[in-house]
């Protein structure tokens, strides 16, 4: 299984495919506008599975490393997760440490 991974790096976000041993499988630097960033997280992060033949059946979770959430017009952790789930189609988890964001998504 492969994973989703962002980390919100103001103003930029760091997209990467990583496998179950967190190993990146690719990666892209992209920016996204913070009132629409969810939606274009999931057109930049389907092209980029896309490009390597990853499919959604491929994909187990999506996790987001950011500070702050409120840099991305979200007032709490638990709408954005809402959002991203609901998005993707597969569990969200939001961290503010990218080692404790790949530590929970590749153990859970």
């Amino acid at each position: 299984m492969q994973y989703f991974v962002a980390d919100f790096l103001n103003p930029n976000t760091q997209l990467s495919i990583i496998d179950g041993k967190g190993e990146i499988i690719d990666q892209q630097t992209v920016r996204l506008e913070p009132s629409e960033y969810v939606n274009q997280l999931a057109e930049y992060l389907i092209e980029l599975s896309h490009e390597n033949h990853l499919y959604h059946d491929d994909i187990k979770a999506i996790g987001l490393s950011i500070e702050n959430v409120n840099s991305i017009d979200y007032t709490d952790v638990t709408q954005l997760v809402t959002e991203l789930e609901s998005k993707f189609g597969f569990t969200a988890t939001v961290e503010d440490n990218h080692d404790t964001l790949i530590k929970s998504l590749t153990e859970s």
